[in-house]
């Protein structure tokens, strides 16, 4: 496994990750597509495989994630670096440090190793947010503090609010075929040292060759994105093949060649989601080898000519729900 120094913090964390949004959330099919076995397996697939880095958040299976996260580290707690997120509903200072509590509790831990606003909330200043966050650092209860969703501008306020503590890391959607990041995100982001934490990396399933338009998805998180339409999903298919061929000629699968082109980049590391140690396994894969530059070069060329349609999948999700 390769690993990432995380921001200016000296601290490494693995360059495949391991996130928990599919833990104990219904929308993705908890306990009808999967269970407590299947993650518990993969957690631990995950530590063989030298994964140290668990990204969850207090909203995730509404703190679920959280406690069965917490339960799973109870003897291996210093082999795991675990980030959790603040509900921007939570951004004012005593919101914060009580958002912190509720999850230290969750997690059975003395220290988060990295707190991160989930979403910037316009209506309550990074200052007050940041006053807080400073000291949970101050009080020793969170180590490191990182954002979520933030766009340039607001990864500059944040950054700037939170000195002369660094900003470590903002995660973001950022995937072969979500690419807005590289516009100005991205180059700013590398220029302050601030780490790419990359999610969905795999495109909630897209980008893992499990999906065509005569394999069609089961959760209803995937049911409910218009990316996994019919019109949509044959617009992926010559982006499907080049990764299908470039994986042949390294024997690697989709999802390895996929999260290999994200790791490429040096300030980035990726979080994909895993509900089976299958997942963590065949994730775990992508690292310790390289994309060559032509690689590199023709899957960007081809992910440009991918033109979505942008219609809700909400119909979908309601004739999956409702039959006619």
């Amino acid at each position: 496994m390769e690993y990432r120094e995380l921001g200016r913090s000296g601290i490494k964390v693995s360059a495949i990750g391991l996130g928990t949004w599919q833990w104990g959330s219904r929308e993705w099919g908890w306990n009808r597509l999967y269970g407590q076995e299947d993650i518990q397996a993969a957690f631990q697939r995950g530590l063989e495989l030298g994964i140290n880095f668990v990204d969850t958040a207090e909203v995730y299976g509404y703190g679920k994630s959280e406690i069965m996260l917490g339960k799973m580290i109870r003897n291996c707690r210093e082999e795991v670096f675990i980030a959790t997120k603040v509900w921007p509903l939570n951004l004012s200072y005593g919101r914060v440090l009580r958002a912190a509590d509720r999850s230290l509790r969750r997690l059975g831990v003395d220290v988060i190793d990295l707190l991160q606003i989930h979403w910037p909330n316009p209506l309550i200043p990074n200052t007050k947010t940041m006053k807080a966050m400073k000291r949970l650092v101050e009080a020793g209860k969170v180590r490191y503090v990182g954002v979520s969703n933030f766009n340039s501008k607001q990864m500059k306020a944040a950054q700037e609010a939170l000195a002369p503590l660094d900003l470590v890391s903002n995660q973001v959607k950022y995937n072969i075929i979500d690419r807005r990041i590289e516009n100005e995100l991205l180059p700013n982001a590398i220029r302050e040292k601030i780490t790419i934490i990359a999610y969905s990396p795999l495109a909630k399933g897209l980008l893992t060759g499990k999906y065509t338009t005569n394999s069609k998805p089961a959760s209803l998180v995937q049911k409910a994105s218009a990316r996994f339409s019919e019109r949509n999903l044959n617009e992926l298919a010559d982006l499907q093949q080049t990764i299908k061929q470039i994986g042949n000629a390294h024997q690697k699968t989709f999802s390895q060649v996929a999260l290999n082109w994200l790791i490429s980049q040096v300030n980035v590391v990726a979080i994909p989601g895993a509900k089976r140690p299958g997942d963590v396994t065949d994730n775990a894969g992508a690292s310790d080898w390289r994309l060559t530059t032509d690689e590199i070069d023709l899957l960007n060329e081809v992910s440009r000519r991918i033109h979505f349609d942008r219609i809700s999948g909400l119909p979908n999700l309601i004739r999956a729900l409702v039959p006619l």
